[in-house]
């Protein structure tokens, strides 16, 4: 047994939006197919309970309610500055001792990072020498902000394209860049191409909320008012007004609508729809391009969101619309046929097996970090 099947693969996220968790599961789970150990850690349950509410209390209510605010911070520190850089890693050090304490008590082989916090506290525990495991950082999103461009990671996997070019531009050693791809559930790999409807049948669309029931599910719910042949799947997350919300919407509209909560299986509600309609999160947005399943973007918040949409569209797998436009457009290509078209873009725009790229290049720089050493 080598020196790797003897140390777990230790896997952070934070809970900073469900995409994160999900890419750490994806990676964990490729490495246990892979024979291989491995361990998910929130990073958030390791720091002080202050910070935890404050960090992800800031991210849902600026990304969500104040979007237009959420963009204009994304852009304006879109850039490394040395000042705020340490500053920056000095109070990630203090708030996650415990973490990297935690973490460094399980000897792990590598350490990867779905988040830019675990990455920073575990790059500078690298450079100050107080972790003998590599670090591994993987973006979740199409483009890379600079608060991803940690300089003493040891690796960063993107997907291809511009991710891959904004680390490099903010600092990170194109040698240790590697075009992965973002990891999601092999499920979604495993989903048939949909068979488009018939001139009888209902088409099928699948409105998303993401797990925290976020963005204008009711306006979009709206927008099918009296639209004919259309059959809708509305997944509320975890919001029970919302649900409720939607549910005396549906009934009152008299839509053809199954409105649930928080669903446990959306590889199945994915498979099930032909196409989806929601917030361009990187992993939502993956899930689809990997299941074939074309998109209509709606309720972008400003930032990787945007760049996600934009991503999308010039790729010829999504449209966007405002939420009172979707029905209607959904129509438009239906009787164009070009849902079909933009299914089949996702066969070339996201590798289905990211994840297990992502612990090749893991165990690859952790083989080659303990020979350098020996």
């Amino acid at each position: 047994m080598t020196d790797n099947h003897r140390h777990p693969i230790v896997v952070v996220h934070t809970p900073a939006g469900g995409g994160h968790r999900a890419a750490a599961n994806a990676i964990a789970e490729a490495a246990r197919r892979s024979g291989f150990d491995s361990i998910v850690v929130d990073a958030l349950s390791l720091a002080p309970p202050w910070f935890r509410q404050a960090y992800v209390s800031a991210h849902l209510g600026s990304s969500a309610w104040l979007p237009t605010l959420y963009g204009g911070v994304y852009f304006a520190s879109n850039q490394r500055v040395e000042v705020s850089e340490e500053l920056r890693r000095r109070f990630d050090r203090a708030v996650g001792a415990a973490l990297l304490n935690a973490v460094r008590s399980l000897r792990p082989a590598a350490v990867v990072a779905t988040h830019f916090y675990p990455l920073t506290v575990f790059g500078d525990a690298r450079q100050r020498g107080e972790l003998d495991a590599p670090v591994i950082g993987v973006v979740t999103d199409y483009a890379a902000h600079a608060i991803w461009a940690d300089p003493y990671a040891d690796a960063m996997c993107a997907p291809p394209g511009r991710a891959i070019d904004d680390l490099v531009r903010h600092g990170v050693r194109a040698e240790r860049v590697f075009p992965t791809g973002i990891p999601v559930s092999p499920a979604f790999a495993s989903i048939r191409d949909a068979a488009p409807p018939g001139p009888q049948d209902a088409l099928r669309v699948l409105l998303t909320s993401g797990g925290f029931g976020v963005g204008p599910l009711l306006d979009t719910m709206r927008s099918f008012t009296g639209m004919p042949d259309m059959q809708l799947t509305v997944v509320c997350g975890d919001n029970p007004e919302l649900l409720r919300r939607a549910r005396r919407l549906a009934a009152r509209r008299a839509l053809d609508a199954d409105v649930l909560g928080f669903a446990q299986d959306m590889p199945a509600r994915i498979a099930d729809a032909h196409v989806v309609v929601g917030k361009p999160g990187g992993l939502t947005t993956t899930e689809c391009l990997v299941a074939r399943r074309p998109m209509v973007v709606v309720g972008a918040a400003g930032g990787q969101e945007m760049l996600n949409a934009r991503w999308l569209v010039q790729n010829g797998f999504a449209r966007t619309a405002p939420p009172c436009r979707v029905g209607p457009m959904l129509a438009v290509l239906r009787r164009a046929g070009a849902l079909a078209a933009m299914a089949d873009r996702g066969r070339f725009l996201a590798p289905p097996d990211a994840a297990v790229q992502v612990v090749r290049v893991a165990l690859t720089v952790a083989q080659s970090r303990r020979r350098a050493a020996a």
